[in-house]
């Protein structure tokens, strides 16, 4: 059965993908010929596979925030904006903060968006711990709150005089996280890894101090369990969605820091929501988190070729495979719920 489990997340892309493929058949357009231009589009070659990583890049982190705070029995919906917020911070340190040498200006960016992300994700825990608003009301909510202070800093206060489009300044070259763009997406997915390693995020019951990733999967899978073995549920819960907003945080990095050199509106393109889909496909393993992000990337990457080489398909059969694939897993967790009721 467990074995089983590992093939569940592989079983749903595939039903996701052969719905998607029926519909391609409605429509009169050729599967093979889609699933070439899919293929093509997100790994053809060194470019589109970098372009795939690109896309994918946001979506590890975002993912990882929604998958961190689902470990703790909380469902934060406020990727997007924290994301937004983190992405925001970091602009204005690349900014602020360019004289700077570059070994320290990049790393207090990046620490700069962590801790905008985290602020949204503490705003969610107090709601939550101290009046009992659910997170999922609060943290969409604040999503919208992200647009208008993002909106205020884009428009306003460092906006880039010399365009049309809301964007600021450029960010100083010192303050990038690397100079190589085959490169660029490296720094920021090595960081949120080298982080979760150090959460310990599996933790082993045999170790003599519980680990702090074990204690999150505890007060979210036992949360009665959790209390009578002495675990502080609500600093847990606060820890919880403060990490999870800061992963969120971390999102924009690969777009300011080493693409795009600036910050522009609406740069996180729905990001924090894919990002639900992508920890919902990952399932318990950050692993599959990484790898649900990766094949989301190259999905929106091979797509954007659909508008020119097909007919009557265009690049939003991105979406509805996401879309489907989802759908497969949710049926999939509603079943198993059914069975084990009966």
């Amino acid at each position: 059965m467990k074995r089983l489990s590992l093939f569940a997340p592989l079983i749903s892309v595939f039903i996701g993908l052969a719905l998607s493929l029926l519909l391609v058949v409605a429509l009169g357009e050729s599967p093979i010929l889609v699933m070439k231009v899919l293929a093509n589009g997100a790994v053809g070659s060194a470019t589109s596979f970098g372009y795939s990583l690109f896309y994918a890049t946001p979506l590890i982190f975002t993912g990882l925030s929604v998958w961190w705070s689902l470990r703790a029995g909380l469902f934060n919906i406020g990727a997007e904006g924290q994301m937004t917020v983190g992405g925001a911070a970091m602009a204005v340190v690349g900014i602020v903060l360019s004289s700077l040498p570059s070994w320290l200006a990049w790393p207090l960016a990046l620490l700069a968006g962590f801790g905008a992300g985290a602020v949204w994700g503490y705003i969610v825990a107090w709601f939550k711990i101290r009046r009992g608003t659910h997170e999922l009301l609060t943290s969409i909510l604040l999503n919208f709150v992200s647009y208008g202070v993002a909106g205020v800093l884009f428009l306003h206060v460092f906006r880039n005089p010399s365009v049309q489009t809301p964007e600021t300044l450029e960010v100083r070259e010192r303050v990038l996280v690397a100079r190589d763009e085959r490169d660029w997406w490296l720094k920021p997915v090595e960081c949120v890894f080298r982080f979760c390693s150090a959460l310990r995020i599996r933790g082993r019951r045999g170790d003599a101090e519980i680990g702090f990733g074990l204690r999150t999967r505890w007060v979210g899978s036992a949360p009665e369990f959790a209390r009578r073995t002495g675990v502080a549920t609500s600093r847990q819960t606060m820890m919880a969605l403060v990490i999870s907003g800061g992963l969120a945080g971390l999102a924009g990095a690969s777009m300011i820091l080493g693409y795009a050199h600036k910050a522009r509106e609406g740069f996180s393109s729905g990001a924090g929501f894919v990002g639900i889909a992508v920890a919902l496909l990952g399932g318990r393993r950050a692993i599959g988190v990484l790898l649900a992000a990766l094949l989301f990337g190259a999905l929106q990457k091979g797509a954007l070729d659909l508008d020119l080489d097909t007919e009557k398909i265009s690049r939003d059969l991105a979406v509805v495979i996401q879309a489907l694939v989802v759908i497969a897993v949710a049926t999939k967790s509603w079943l198993e719920a059914k069975r084990w009721n009966s």
